[in-house]
């Protein structure tokens, strides 16, 4: 794929954590340019000192997405300037090797610079290294220092040398993403700050036990905390709405209110009057009157410090997710010119909205369109801000959504292609595969069984269905070894008994009962075996499939309901526990166990379904646990779709999901005012329209 570029690093920072180089190449006038690069971890390209691109496309350990970026170089010299960041920590967004950057220039398909030979490597101090966490899931917290040199200094010169058992370059099947502005005119309100020693600090915000294992610095060898300073503030509110510029002294701030969540890097242009030390903190969750934190485990800060005099035009490196904004001046002061961000999202421009005969349904439909914009990169995310991880079994929802506003597999293609090349070295069970990825695993070897069946259900819509770049060959090997793994759980009525590591149903009660015979699970596993039937046409896991589902249905339905689970007796004997109910097991059963709900024995069932339960409960009922967000408003939304019920698939869409757009612009994670208001499978509800039109 490279005709003459070699990968490079930096040996003396290659492995260390966050580390930051540059990497120059000066270029006469050239007509008809693209940058060929591969790289870890990640990269943004800039042209005589102008943003080009972010990348690269995410994938597995030992591989990496070929990006093919046009160049315009129309001065008689231009600078090309990578720059590079190494994380070199674990996490559930990237997986851990060091960084590398392996480019090719072309003009005219002639090579003009590559990497090897013309790229000239420095490493600059402008990016503190020893900065907090950003998230459990993501990287480092951005502090630039800008007081003494730029990102396109050329001080400290560094020796590069040649990776050996370099990645293995692949093609990148997404669509490159949309880089736009959105710049706000005005601030929404401003004043100044006091610090208040008796606030309340909420430090270290991880979603899981943050140890030496993920590689972070000693919080006490971090030269700034902006996280908790911004905390420790009292805003004491002088102005309303304010056009830009604005001028901010020491201890004041401006508030940002961008309308609609936005996703992408933050764009900042000001005037340095004084040596400043400037901090942006955002939000999804907040007010014009006093900026909060999103409570959702994340550290939503960035400092610059800088230089008197200068004028600072900056770009975050990393995307980020916000629809609130402060910008606070601790130290020094500035005159604000421009504010905003330049958006990171997959490009819905040329994508029709339809124009229903309902306000409510067009805006989900928008806010379903916006959310998958953003969780559709590289890969399909949960959430363009806490993780940027992709998840199997999210990912299910998310295709479809791809599908139905494309007709496309782009970014699925590299998503499934993603868990086809991961590698076991010993992590997991022979034959599992992660439950997110691309990842490190947890410490304690911790997968969703249950996910690796949703990964078989996606592969037999994404062949059968979609019709996907990759054959049902692609998939053989990693399917075959998930069922070698599943037969070693099968019991005497060949039912799945005991999964180890984290079984996962859906957020409810219904998660606490996974053990030992769990009928969702088993459910779920007689469709991964028809769906295995239909990708390769082996007539006896048919036939296992059938059986299981019978065994499955016997077992837990006791003429009323299906209960979710049996325990194993001190004496070996399997009981069914009466008391454990929830209404995502009635889904489970309709929609992957072959039940005909309109057969007479499930009328009770079918009136439920029809009459009491619903995205927002119609009657409580104490003995029949409540579904949760994810999966169960989904599988609820497939199973009323299932039975033709598209008058009430269309009326749960607009009672879950009516109220989020007109306060986001985006779908949310929970009904809840909690965790991320912009998350990938709930865009799912675009699919869940356009059936409902087309059948209705």
């Amino acid at each position: 794929m490279f005709r003459k570029a070699v990968a490079i690093t930096i040996p003396k920072i290659a492995k260390n954590p966050n580390t930051f180089a540059t990497f120059h190449v000066n270029l006469p006038k050239q007509e008809n340019c693209k940058l060929y690069i591969c790289a870890h971890s990640f990269y943004q390209i800039l042209v005589n000192e102008k943003f080009i691109s972010f990348g690269p496309a995410r994938t597995a350990k030992n591989y990496a997405r070929m990006d093919i970026i046009p160049l315009v170089l129309d001065k008689d010299e231009n600078d090309l300037t990578i720059a590079l960041t190494g994380y070199n920590c674990r996490c559930l967004s990237t997986v851990l090797q060091p960084m590398f950057l392996q480019a090719e220039v072309l003009s005219n398909n002639n090579i003009i610079a590559y990497t090897g030979k013309d790229f000239l490597a420095y490493t600059p101090f402008c990016k503190v290294q020893k900065t907090e966490r950003y998230s459990w899931q993501r990287h480092y917290t951005e502090i630039w220092d800008f007081r003494n040199e730029n990102i396109f200094s050329t001080a400290n010169k560094a020796e590069t040398c040649v990776v050996e058992n370099a990645p293995k370059p692949i093609i990148r099947n997404a669509p490159y993403p949309n880089y736009s502005e959105s710049l706000l005119t005005s601030s929404c309100s401003s004043g100044k700050l006091q610090f208040n020693e008796s606030r309340p600090v909420r430090k270290n915000l991880f979603s899981g036990t943050m140890t030496d294992y993920w590689i972070r610095f000693n919080p006490n060898e971090n030269p700034y905390n902006p996280h908790a300073w911004i905390q420790m503030q009292d805003q004491i509110k002088e102005n309303n709405e304010q056009n830009l510029p604005i001028t901010l002294q020491e201890n004041c701030y401006a508030m940002f209110d961008f309308k609609r969540i936005e996703t992408g890097f933050f764009k900042l242009c000001a005037n340095v009057l004084d040596e400043t030390e400037l901090i942006i903190a955002f939000s999804e969750t907040s007010t014009c009157d006093e900026f909060s934190f999103s409570n959702m485990n994340v550290h939503n800060v960035i400092q610059y410090n800088l230089k008197k005099g200068s004028i600072v035009d900056a770009l975050s490196f990393e995307p980020y997710t916000v629809k609130y904004a402060i910008v606070a001046v601790k130290k020094g002061a500035i005159k604000l010119n421009t504010f905003g961000i330049k958006t990171y999202e997959y490009d819905t421009s040329a994508i029709n909205i339809p124009n229903y005969n309902d306000e409510t349904l067009n805006a989900v439909y928008r806010g379903g369109l916006r959310t998958f914009a953003h969780n559709a990169v590289d890969i399909y995310t949960d959430c363009p801000s806490r993780e940027r991880a992709g998840w199997l079994c999210d990912s299910y929802f998310t295709a479809k959504t791809e599908f139905a506003i494309s007709g496309k597999t782009s970014v699925e293609d590299d998503f499934l292609e993603n868990y086809v090349l991961f590698n076991n070295e010993g992590e997991y069970p022979d034959g599992m595969i992660p439950m997110c990825f691309p990842s490190d695993i947890e410490e304690s070897g911790k997968f969703i069984p249950q996910w690796s069946m949703w990964f078989i259900l996606e592969v037999e819509e994404y062949v059968n269905k979609r019709k996907g770049k990759f054959p049902k060959e692609f998939f053989k090997d990693k399917i075959d070894g998930l069922l070698s793994f599943y037969a070693k759980y099968e019991n005497e009525d060949g039912l799945l008994e005991k999964l180890p590591s984290w079984n996962f149903v859906e957020w409810s009660k219904a998660n606490e009962w996974t053990q030992d015979v769990n009928y969702p699970t088993n459910f779920l596993y007689s469709k991964v075996l028809h769906s295995v039937y239909l990708l390769y046409g082996d007539e006896n896991l048919l036939k296992k499939s059938i059986r299981i589902a019978q065994t499955a249905t016997k077992q837990s339905f006791d003429g009323k309901l299906f209960y979710d689970h049996a325990i194993r007796s001190n004496e070996g004997k399997l009981a069914l526990v009466k008391t454990d109910c929830s209404e995502i097991c009635q889904y489970y059963a309709i929609l992957f166990a072959n039940v005909d709900i309109l057969d007479t024995k499930y009328s009770y069932l079918l009136n439920l379904i029809k009459n009491t339960f619903g995205a927002v409960r119609k009657q409580i009922m104490d003995n029949i646990v409540e579904i949760n967000a994810f999966i169960g408003i989904y599988l609820r939304l497939e199973t009323l779709l299932k039975l033709k019920e598209y008058n009430l698939a269309i009326q749960d869409v607009k009672d879950f999901f009516g109220h989020m757009e007109q306060s986001t612009g985006t779908l949310w994670e929970y009904r809840q005012e909690k965790g991320s208001k912009d998350h990938g499978f709930a865009s799912y509800v675009i699919s869940v329209i356009n059936n409902c039109i087309v059948n209705k």
